[in-house]
């Protein structure tokens, strides 16, 4: 990489900036001083759209109030749902059931069942399922839920076909639940003698199911208290959530840990919970976002939160090369204000190929400039993640990485 020639418009300081380079796999990381500024390059214009095949998507900016209603980031301790399944045979499908031992089994067992004997039994139109469930926390008999119904044996689809009635059972193995009807959703397959094809998965559907039994539900209050607990644990979200509640009714909350918070039922609601629940729920508050980045290998998708940061730092990958620089400026107030001095950032990020194409993104040092400058390029999903990881490693990533 050959180092661009001075620009007198520009003066940065002497830069202390990591290199990373990313070459056929491997990384190598090496402190560099960078003496001169980069020549001005062409800035990135909103009209550039992200290259095709990259699938980095920076997050949107927040809305202008942060703020969320507490029971949509917290629920009361004993409000869970309950998980049931059961097994059973889908019948009527066209050619594509199974024809495995155990499903000629299920198939006689449910005859016997019903006093009937069979001899040799013909299970291409039949398909032994797993049936498996959530029963909401209150739900009550005769309620109706969907459960899901997978393919349990080798049979290629479910499409039009029909569950019969099949017994849904807790951990305790009790009935709950019977699901019965007509198989919803799955994708759709064919095949022939020297191809096949496939859409989404044929051999998984929906079904609808009726609540036989309520669910015995936990207490949700215990010594004049009930227990809030957080879909996301966080100490400063805890601490808010406690602190909004102590506004309304004061001394009635504490944050126990990062991801409980024991209210207090006030006198005046302790006939009347339901409502009270109500009430705090409504409640507003600004939960604490962790910078976060995750990254899917799968699908080579990453997901970039807004917050997330980049220390300066320069790094090049195959042709690719970018800069992030910090050059702060003092901001002066006019002599009659009255202000102070105060020194503010500015962030610069350089972004240039090693054949003389240049990109200039000014502004805030986040991820989502750097998802901007990178999709320009055209780099590829796989060139992402690693130059994600790498950040990581290096120390310039400020923000959690999550790898799925």
């Amino acid at each position: 990489m050959q180092t661009p020639s001075k620009h007198p418009r520009l003066a940065f300081s002497t830069l202390c900036l990591a290199v990373l380079l990313i070459s056929n796999g491997g990384v190598v990381v090496r402190a560099q001083t960078l003496q001169d500024p980069l020549p001005p390059p062409p800035a990135i214009t909103p009209a550039m759209t992200p290259a095709a095949g990259s699938t980095l998507t920076p997050l949107a900016p927040l809305r202008q109030d942060p703020s969320v209603r507490i029971k949509d980031i917290a629920f009361v301790e004993g409000d869970r749902v309950n998980h049931v399944s059961g097994e059973g045979l889908v019948f009527g499908l066209s050619g594509t059931g199974g024809k495995s031992q155990q499903t000629r089994q299920m198939l006689t067992n449910y005859y016997l069942r019903r006093g009937v004997r069979v001899g040799q039994v013909d299970t291409k139109n039949i398909s032994a399922v797993m049936v498996s469930g959530k029963i909401p926390a209150y739900a009550r008999p005769g309620e109706t839920i969907l459960v899901t119904v997978s393919v349990a044996d080798d049979a290629s689809s479910l499409r039009g076909g029909t569950l019969n009635q099949t017994a849904l059972r807790g951990i305790d193995d009790e009935i709950y639940a019977i699901a019965q009807g007509a198989i919803i959703g799955g994708g759709i397959s064919a095949e022939g003698a020297g191809a096949n094809v496939q859409k989404n998965h044929p051999t998984v559907g929906v079904c609808e199911a009726i609540v036989e039994r309520a669910v015995p539900c936990g207490r949700i209050v215990n010594n004049g208290s009930l227990r809030l607990v957080l879909r996301n644990k966080s100490y400063s979200t805890a601490t808010a959530i406690g602190n909004a509640l102590n506004r309304i009714f004061p001394g009635r909350a504490r944050a126990l840990d990062s991801g409980t918070v024991q209210v207090f039922i006030p006198s005046t609601f302790a006939n009347s919970v339901t409502e009270f629940i109500s009430t705090i729920g409504n409640l507003r508050v600004e939960p604490d976002t962790p910078a976060r980045v995750v990254i899917n290998q799968k699908t080579g998708s990453i997901v970039l939160g807004h917050n997330v940061k980049i220390a300066p730092v320069l790094f090049a990958s195959e042709n690719i090369v970018i800069a992030t620089t910090e050059t702060p400026i003092a901001s002066q107030p006019n002599p009659l204000a009255g202000g102070d001095t105060v020194v503010l950032p500015r962030t610069g990020i350089d972004l240039f190929e090693s054949g003389g194409r240049y990109n200039v993104l000014p502004g805030g040092m986040t991820v989502g400039d750097l998802a901007t400058a990178l999709n320009s390029l055209a780099v590829s999903p796989t060139t992402l993640i690693s130059i994600m990881t790498t950040l990581r490693n290096q120390g310039a990533l400020k923000a959690e990485l999550v790898i799925e």
